[in-house]
């Protein structure tokens, strides 16, 4: 992989939204941030336009209740591209890394002004809040319409098609965590996981670690497809490209000259 100061030239997303902060006049900071599990990055006030790129590890998005209930409303993994969360005065949101996790931090604060005038970066934004709105579409749907069974299988599912490697899946959340996810009790999700080991579709290796023994069995019982990795938002002549993207047939965007 690439080292992250070498702008757009990792393969940890599809968007190479960093290439923006190096145009001539850009006064955009861009940092490596390294999490251990636990540890936060809070959410932005203030009409901050940061975006945070997972470039290896789990994190979830979090909000606090007042009352002390929480809940999980994305679970983001390596490729992911997230607009820094909006807290609002009745709650906390924040990443929470949920493993050992790297993030590249871009922050566009200083540059709206110039760079909302860039057709380049416009579309690159566009791409990113798309798959945005496309991930809380689907978990939407899914704690509105899939009853609990499906939720848990269709989660397992999905950690396994985002995994980064083939093998046993990691899987970074205990059983709380899980059921925050999921909008569900803790004994609930242990309740059916049992359920889904006994019926012979997953193989839990450690609490920590399983494999999807029968994936097709696993599909069938969804109503839904099961998400992907983050797809690659634009082309890319590099052959030693991550083999997980999936790129689609429109040149590159380049970064407007501008001083």
């Amino acid at each position: 992989m690439a080292k992250l100061d070498e702008a757009g030239g990792c393969f940890a997303c599809g968007s190479k939204i960093c290439r923006f902060s190096r145009q001539n006049g850009s006064h955009s900071k861009r940092r490596t941030i390294n999490l251990r599990r636990g540890e936060r990055l809070e959410a932005c006030r203030d009409g901050c336009i940061k975006l945070w790129t997972i470039v290896s590890g789990t994190a979830a998005i979090t909000t606090n209740l007042r009352d002390g209930r929480r809940q999980i409303s994305g679970i983001e993994r390596t490729g992911s591209t997230i607009c820094g969360p909006m807290a609002h005065e009745d709650s906390t949101t924040w990443l929470e890394a949920l493993e050992p996790t790297e993030i590249c931090e871009t922050d566009f604060s200083e540059d709206m002004a110039m760079l909302q005038n860039d057709p380049a970066f416009m579309q690159v934004l566009f791409g990113v809040i798309h798959e945005r709105l496309e991930a809380a579409n689907r978990h939407l749907t899914t704690l509105g319409r899939l009853d609990s069974t499906e939720r848990v299988t269709l989660f397992l599912a999905e950690m396994a098609a985002t995994a980064d490697k083939p093998g046993p899946v990691n899987l970074p959340m205990n059983r709380e965590e899980i059921a925050d996810y999921l909008g569900l009790n803790t004994e609930t999700v242990s309740r059916i996981l049992s359920r889904l080991r006994k019926a012979g579709l997953f193989k839990f290796l450690t609490r920590t670690e399983f494999v999807v023994l029968d994936p097709e069995a696993v599909a069938r019982r969804l109503p839904v497809r099961v998400a992907r990795r983050p797809r690659t938002l634009f082309a890319t002549d590099d052959t030693s490209a991550d083999p997980g993207s999936c790129p689609v047939p429109y040149p590159l965007p380049q970064p407007s000259e501008q001083t």
